[in-house]
């Protein structure tokens, strides 16, 4: 029995071992940027903290705007949008010590908070969902259940986290055309109206 056992072991190493891991190759949002876990896009809740300095300031936490820029301790404008993390914080720490002199040291550390799509009104199971780098409108209500039979489906609205600006969004007609199908961002909410009588 100890000799079927080992035997059916090597057997499924050997065939584990036969298989390579395919790993695919990150791809490019929007901005350009690969669609990496370290990647800082818009929409995405970001947690700034300055330390190694005399009195250091307050974690800055916002969300980054359409324009990629934040502003932090001592009016410094940083475009955050299309960075990876880590070389935002050598960036940032660069301009205070070398670009500006304000500093002579300084760590700096970038924490991504976790966001989420809010997702309401008329749909199977209104809730919150995690955010994705491919989340769209028709993709965040699908995950939401899919439409109830009293939805709007001409009028969904979205509202951006980083400025509550409104868009309307037509479904039945980005089901057709996926140009129309709008691309949601950290923070966003989806809210299908009910058809008026």
């Amino acid at each position: 029995m100890r000799i079927l056992s080992f035997l059916w072991i090597t057997v499924m190493m050997l065939l584990t071992a036969c298989d390579p891991v395919r790993v695919a190759p990150p791809v490019a949002n929007g901005s350009g940027v690969a669609d990496e876990p370290d990647a800082l896009r818009v929409g995405d809740r970001i947690r700034v903290i300055l330390f190694d300095i005399p009195t250091p300031p307050p974690a800055v936490e916002q969300v980054i705007p359409e324009d990629g820029v934040l502003t932090l301790h001592m009016n410094v404008q940083y475009k955050f949008a299309g960075k990876k993390r880590a070389e935002a914080e050598k960036d940032i720490a660069k301009i205070y010590t070398q670009d500006r002199k304000i500093y002579t040291r300084m760590t700096v550390v970038i924490e991504k908070q976790a966001t989420f799509i809010s997702i309401g009104g008329e749909v199977r199971s209104p809730s919150s969902i995690v955010h994705r780098g491919d989340l769209t409108v028709l993709s965040a209500i699908d995950a939401a259940g899919g439409f109830t039979p009293f939805a709007d489906r001409a009028e969904v609205i979205v509202t951006r986290a980083s400025n509550k600006q409104q868009i309307m969004v037509n479904v039945k007609k980005a089901i057709r055309d996926p140009s129309m199908n709008v691309r949601l961002f950290p923070g966003d909410s989806v809210y299908v109206q009910k058809k008026s009588l």
